[in-house]
Parts: structure tokens; sequence; C-alpha cells
């Protein structure tokens, strides 16, 4: 198949795919409030790192808990009806978490926050996809996921800035600019995620909902064990957020100790890591789309990770040589995501897309949690460079899941005697 991707129905696809821009657009601009603050915010109220580390883990414990079944809610009852009941509920989270000022109290802002991305997860790729699939988009979706890579990206970079000069005046303010965020991003989603569904609209009776609801998760959940790709893809992805998730909380804390020159820093260096992110995918949206190279690309791209990361925490004690270290992984990251994202997509069909997407999300949600915990723990132990030292070697167990899925070249035909 050539690299450049056919469409049918033109009109249509550009107007469906500017639509889900859109959405995906603002909905990100509302999360990057946060980004690179989040953690500074957690350390000011008096938290230690382990406290930190296990905040984000019972975030991403419930993640795991609720993933399958709001998936299977969005598959079964709309995926608009889902996204802004989830932007509701980050909505009320982050009101929470702005008035917080215990450590319970922050587990609490957690978990109604991880319900609220459950209920986002998944849905607008799952509208946005079955959208274009229906108006005739044909051919591999690698540069459409790259560009909503760096549109994403672009976002979260210009409310991260943002985020971090709010945070120099007061640290709480960013999540009520977050909570303003989601809110509009509500408006825009009930505005234009229309179509999308290859399905009759379905008739809401409160008392099917749970049976519903069970029929899809357990659908969902065998065949994505019986599905090869689906189940090591998802296990890689289990392996990559336990070894990365740490440093996501971890990188602004050590920055913002060692630079000391106030919080908007924080916001600039996540610029950077964020443009180098944008090169990586900018990459993958210039070499060719081929399937038959997926696996060992990611395969590279996730040992250079891994050891980019470890060499970040040896060079530590020398922020700029270790920022460059970072940078590079960043770019490797930047070109891995598209990639995964694209490959996934492609392998589940259009009526358990979003609970399958789910599916792989508590695989990722429940290694990320056990890997904050951990690095919590080493951290506070042995110090955040040596984590990420070990973090990187996590990193690159990844890269045997997708080596395994590599296409095998065609066998010779086997003779077979005696079958007359």
């Amino acid at each position: 198949m050539s690299s450049k991707t056919a469409v049918r129905g033109t009109a249509s696809v550009r107007d469906i795919i500017r639509r889900y821009y859109t959405v995906t657009g603002v909905y990100s601009f509302a999360g990057g409030f946060l980004f690179g603050v989040y953690p500074i915010f957690l350390r000011a109220r008096g938290l230690s790192q382990f406290e930190i580390n296990s905040v984000l883990a019972t975030y991403l414990f419930v993640v795991f808990l609720t993933d399958v079944p709001t998936g299977a809610f969005a598959d079964a009852l709309g995926r608009r009806r889902s996204f802004l009941l989830g932007a509701m509920l980050r909505v009320t989270a982050f009101m929470v978490y702005f008035f917080a000022h215990h450590y319970w109290v922050f587990l609490i802002a957690e978990s109604i926050d991880g319900i609220g991305t459950t209920f986002v997860s998944g849905s607008v790729d799952a509208w946005g996809v079955d959208a274009l699939d229906q108006a005739g988009y044909e051919g591999l979706k690698d540069r459409l996921f790259s560009r909503l890579s760096q549109l994403s990206t672009f976002t979260f970079m210009g409310s991260a800035v943002v985020g971090a000069y709010m945070a120099d005046l007061n640290i709480a303010w960013p999540w009520l600019l977050g909570a303003s965020g989601y809110s509009i991003a509500a408006v825009v989603g009930a505005w234009l995620m229309r179509d999308g569904s290859a399905h009759a609209p379905v008739r809401i009776e409160l008392a099917a909902i749970p049976g519903q609801i069970f029929a899809r998760v357990r659908d969902g959940l065998r065949d994505g064990f019986r599905m090869r790709p689906i189940i090591m893809l998802s296990a890689a992805g289990a392996v990559t957020v336990a070894a990365f998730a740490p440093y996501w909380v971890e990188w602004p804390v050590l920055f913002n100790e060692r630079l000391d020159v106030g919080v908007w820093i924080i916001g600039w260096i996540y610029c950077g890591l964020s443009l180098a992110r944008m090169i990586g995918a900018e990459a993958m949206v210039q070499l060719p789309a081929e399937e038959s190279t997926r696996a060992a690309r990611l395969t590279v791209l996730m040992v250079a990770q891994g050891i980019l990361l470890a060499t970040a925490g040896l060079l530590a004690h020398w922020p700029a040589a270790a920022l460059s270290a970072l940078f590079a992984m960043n770019v490797f990251t930047g070109a891995s995501q598209p990639l995964i994202q694209s490959w996934f997509n492609e392998q589940i069909p259009s009526a358990q897309r979003a609970t399958l997407l789910s599916f792989s999300s508590t695989f990722q949600t429940l290694g990320g949690s056990v890997g904050l915990l951990w690095a919590g723990y080493v951290a506070d132990l042995a110090g955040i460079p040596f984590e990420w030292q070990m973090a990187g070697l996590i990193a690159i167990c990844a890269a045997p899941f997708y080596w395994t899925l590599r296409p095998r070249e065609a066998s010779a035909p086997i003779a077979v005697v005696g079958t007359d």
C-alpha cells in the first residue's frame, strides 16, 4: 500500500478531522496547567516523595479498576455522553484539589479524577476513528496520530507555561485554570462529537445499563486476552508506564530544587521537553508508514529511551547535561507514541473500540501504580537520580514485547508424504 493515505468522501473526512483535532486540542489544553507544577504543589503542601508518588498511584489504581467498565459504558451508551460525564467529574476533582491541604483529601480528589479520566479515556479516539472509518478514511493512521500527538503536545506547552507562572503567584491557582478548561472542553465536546457511532442510537433504559456494561466488560476482557497483538502491546504499555510514571512526577521536583530560580522555570523546561516530543512525532510523519517495520522501530525506540533515562540519572548533578539526555529521550518518546496508538487502534473492531482501548489502559495503570510506589520508596531512600537509573533498565524490558510482534517471513511449503 502507498505510504500516502487514500480517502473517499474527502469533504466529510476533512470535517471530521477538524472536529477530532479541536476536541483533542481543547481537552489537552485544559490538562496542561498542572503539568510540571503538580508534584511541586504536593511538595509545598508537605508531602514526601513517596506520598507524592502514592497520590498518583491512587489515581492510576482507580483508573485500573474503572477503565474497562467506563469504556464499556462509552461503547454501549455513547462516546459523547461518556466524554461529558468524564469532563465534569474532572472539574469536580480539580476544585477539591484547590481547597485540599491534607494527604487523605488528595487521595479522594485523585479518586474522583481517576474515574473522570476513564470516562474520557478512549471515548474521543473511539469516536474519531469510527467517524473517519464511516466517512471513508483508508490506510494506516500513523500520520493522523502523529499530528494529534503534536497538537496535544503544543497545547500542553501553552497551558503549562501559563500554569507555571500562575503557580509562582499562588501554587493552587493552576487547579482553578484546569477546572475552567475542562468545563470549556465539555461544551466543545457536546457540540462537535457527532457521528462516529457504528450502531443505531441507543435508547437508555436505566435498569438495563448494568447488564449492558457487564456484557461489554466480559466480552472485552475475553477478546483482549485472546488477541495476541492486543495482549502484547498492552503488556509492553504496562512495563513502559511502570518505568516512566515516576519520572513524570520526579523531574519537576529535582530541577526545581537544583536550579532554585522559581516555579516558572519548570514551565519552560516542560516546553523544551514537549518540543522534543513534537520533533519525534514529526519524524514519524516524514518516514514511510510501513506496517512491516513497526515492531523493529518500536524496539529500537524503547531501548533508546531506557538508556537515555538511565543516563539522565547518572548526570543529574549537572542539570544541563541531564536535561540534554531527557531532551533526546523525549524525541524517541514522541516518535514511539503515535506508532503504538495507531497500531493498537488497527487491531480492534469498531463495536468494542472504547472497551479494548480501556483494556490496554488497565495494564498501563496497574503497571504505573506498582512502579510509582516502588520508585517513591527508592527515591526517598537513595535519591531520584538512582531511581532513574533503575527505571531506565525497566523501560528496556518493554522492547521484547514489540520485537515478538515483528512479521515472520513466509516459510517454504512443506511436502507432506503418505497422505494419498
